[in-house]
């Protein structure tokens, strides 16, 4: 089936057919997977789909290929809205209409163009009951997203620690939820994919990784100011978390926690929940990481004094910059630098 087909397949006729004649089961609201079975033996009993979806927890092994790192599942419409989890990450791709995502107690809305990556663990359940919803699942192994991930987000900074921590404290963050619009590009990206997924060649593991790899820098690049992130609530539309971990990241050798909160209309309790919230630190141990993060850069690759690279940083007094630096890295900065002198990449 083309990726855009809108055609139901003899499993969803069956499946919408069932959800119709039996409104009072409401089979597009989130349930239990043994409240349903019946309606997955009744269309799914002859296809191979039916067992997995029977599964008490999906595993990377049933849906992702031995040779593979990734796999692609048309969402199924009309699929009653089980809850459940996997142990793989999953990207749900909303490329037409529209569907309900229920995460954990939360509702979100997924419109056209809407992207939501879901960590492993996380229990949810998926309604899409109209002929014109078109969704994609792409499945990736945990391991492989993992090391890709760090690759993508290795950078020492606040925006690195607040997707990594999005995707490994999922109690907390459990998915990212990116609005892309009618991005063509994103689409290109996944129609190959899609289209490498289903042939036989030589080196098709390594060519889906490489197209992931591209669409997700193409995704972080192009639309991190479109990310929606749960439990995390700002008090204006216009506030995006992205723009404050931005601005704090830009400005931390000089901003304090109150010209922070008043420059985006929070009180300092509220700003300093939502930093920690975001990243799992507070305001001052942001400050103090990436303080001591371009402390350390500036020692190792410049001929700059250690009492000029402390007030750059931010620090006026060159005893406390020695300290705070100690603290981190447990010698002094004098001692870093003759370390990284001896120690060139």
């Amino acid at each position: 089936m083309q990726i855009l087909d809108q055609t139901l397949s003899p499993e969803e006729v069956k499946l919408k057919d069932l959800w119709q004649n039996n409104p009072s089961r409401k089979l597009d609201q989130p349930c239990i997977r043994e409240d349903v079975e019946d309606i997955f033996f009744s269309a799914l009993k002859h296809n191979s789909v039916y067992a997995t979806l029977l599964a008490s927890e999906l595993d990377e092994h049933i849906f992702i290929s031995d040779d593979l790192d990734t796999a692609f599942v048309r969402h199924m419409r009309y699929t009653p809205a089980f809850l459940h989890t996997h142990e793989f990450f999953e990207l749900l791709y909303v490329i037409k209409g529209h569907c309900t995502n229920t995460i954990f107690d939360q509702t979100v809305i997924m419109n056209e163009g809407d992207i939501c990556l879901i960590a492993p663990g996380v229990r949810h359940a998926v309604s899409a009951f109209s002929d014109e919803d078109i969704m994609l699942n792409i499945l990736i192994r945990k391991s492989t997203f993992e090391e890709s991930f760090t690759n993508l987000m290795g950078g020492d900074d606040i925006l690195s620690d607040f997707f990594s921590r999005t995707f490994y404290q999922t109690t907390e963050i459990p998915y990212l939820l990116f609005h892309t619009g009618s991005d063509a590009q994103l689409l290109i990206y996944v129609n190959t994919a899609y289209a490498e997924f289903n042939k036989s060649k030589r080196f098709k593991r390594q060519m889906l990784n490489a197209i992931f790899s591209a669409f997700f820098i193409d995704l972080f690049r192009r639309h991190e100011q479109h990310l929606e992130v749960p439990n995390i609530r700002l008090n204006t539309r216009e506030t995006n978390l992205i723009f404050i971990l931005r601005y704090l990241q830009a400005n931390f050798a000089t901003i304090s926690l109150k010209e922070l909160a008043s420059f985006f209309n929070y009180s300092e309790r509220q700003m300093q929940r939502i930093i920690i919230s975001a990243t799992g630190m507070t305001f001052k141990e942001n400050i103090q990481k990436q303080q001591m993060s371009r402390a350390s850069d500036l020692l190792a690759n410049s001929s700059l004094s250690i009492s000029s690279i402390g007030e750059q940083i931010g620090y006026q007094s060159l005893n406390n910059f020695r300290k705070i630096f100690f603290q981190h890295y447990q010698m002094t900065p004098s001692q870093y630098r003759k370390r990284e002198a001896k120690n060139p990449l």
